[in-house]
């Protein structure tokens, strides 16, 4: 139970007639007396306050990150007196519209509906409402915690996925007619169609040709059903922070994009995340569903501050999937034990499988080779950051001779390069 202003100013007359008191003793006996009503009457009042109160939570349990929703808040008061509530919600994003104020009359129920956006993906829980009310005096008011248990799944952006989704679409349309054409194998024939100059000869189809008197050549279909597994680093390097996302968010978001795109072209995407251990794995599936599966399995990863084992992360591909695949690596290297382990892994992959190696840039350090020198230490400061560029440079060069596709893009201009490098390696038939 917590005062009131009303209650504090209530007890000020009693307070001065007691100071008074001690000047004029004919005024203890009134003061006495008027202490005892207040008393009296802040009790009888503090008595009416009680009231019992029940509430319930209702709330999407999935939701996209960045995007605001409504949680709605339904009160009921199984008591006979009115309760004039002012409500707040323990909320894990950034709400609008709290607190809430709310008549509810005895046996009835009322709602409340406020607005919610959570900045960050992954698991969130709420945490109890509180409500308060007056007694009916107004000297006190009863504040009572109520505890309403709610999940809430925050997903990447639908939006996000959409948006690349049709980029996606429009980068492929944008690849000749030719390629476009036929990235699949020649055995797999898919309609006849008018010749187009530019098309291979060998592909002409002489008895269409002979029964409508013009050239008609075979069209092949892209070749589908293969396998696209995705490596992602939850290592240390990849909580750096780009903008307001790190770049294991920026990777997420530029896997995810690539799944789909994937899943759309009919092939097969599994997925490893790793630091130390093996902190998700699914195994190559292909279909309509597959999309939201990916989605589920990774929504709640995070970078940890340990560092990767793509020793392990390899061993574990080397189990799971015998067949060839294109296997995409995403990750961020910045030291030599990490990159000779890259390449060696990267050797023995082509094998088997086209590694498709991602190596996320460091935003700062490039800024460093183009700001201007102020301090005397700035030329060593570029002449550094030159050195670490040089380095990384010749260790992408060592990955290339190994037989491995290399990306090499800053984190937000991770997606599109990935997707470009995917539908390059569709194109030119290479998996």
């Amino acid at each position: 139970m917590i005062p009131t202003g009303r209650l504090v100013w209530l007890a000020v007359p009693p307070l001065v007639l007691a100071i008074a008191s001690f000047w004029a003793q004919p005024l203890l006996v009134p003061t006495v007396a008027i202490d005892v009503v207040v008393v009296l009457v802040a009790a009888v009042d503090l008595l009416l306050a009680r009231g019992a109160l029940e509430a319930e939570r209702h709330v999407g349990e999935v939701q996209a990150v960045g995007r605001v929703f409504d949680v709605r808040l339904v009160l009921r008061n199984p008591g006979r007196r009115t309760l004039h509530l002012r409500l707040t919600d323990d909320a894990p994003g950034e709400a609008t519209g709290l607190p809430l104020t709310l008549v509810l009359h005895g046996g009835k129920e009322a709602e409340a509906v406020y607005k919610l956006r959570v900045d960050r993906r992954g698991e969130h829980a709420f945490g109890p409402v509180s409500a308060r009310w007056t007694s009916p005096l107004g000297l006190w008011e009863r504040q009572r915690r109520l505890a309403v248990e709610s999940p809430l799944r925050v997903y990447p952006s639908f939006q996000q996925l959409r948006t690349y989704g049709m980029q996606a679409r429009d980068d492929e349309r944008r690849l000749p007619v030719r390629v476009r054409r036929r990235p699949g194998g020649e055995n797999e024939f898919e309609r006849l169609r008018p010749y187009v100059p530019g098309d291979v000869y060998r592909h002409i189809d002489w008895r269409a040709t002979a029964r409508r008197g013009d050239f008609v050549t075979r069209e092949f279909g892209q070749e589908s059903n293969q396998n696209l597994v995705l490596m992602l680093d939850c290592g240390r390097m990849m909580s750096a922070r780009s903008g307001n996302l790190t770049a294991f968010d920026r990777a997420l978001d530029a896997a995810m994009m690539l799944g789909q795109t994937a899943l759309r072209h009919g092939d097969r995407v599994g997925l490893i995340a790793f630091d130390r251990e093996i902190r998700a794995w699914l195994a190559p599936h292909g279909g309509a569903r597959s999309g939201t599966r990916l989605i589920r399995g990774t929504y709640d990863l995070f970078p940890s501050l340990h560092e990767p084992d793509y020793a392990l992360a390899f061993r574990h591909l080397a189990q799971h999937v015998r067949r060839r695949s294109l296997v995409v690596l995403i990750t961020s290297v910045v030291d030599e034990p990490n990159a000779e382990m890259a390449k060696q892994l990267v050797k023995g992959l082509a094998s088997r499988h086209l590694p498709l190696c991602v190596w996320l840039r460091d935003p700062d350090v490039e800024a460093l080779l183009e700001a201007p020198s102020v301090a005397p230490e700035d030329p060593y400061v570029r002449a550094a950051a030159a050195e670490v560029v040089t380095w990384r440079e010749a260790s992408l060069a060592a990955l290339r001779r190994r037989g491995a596709l290399v990306v090499d893009a800053a984190p937000d201009r991770l997606t599109p390069a990935l997707l470009g490098q995917y539908l390059e390696v569709k194109a030119r038939r290479l998996l």
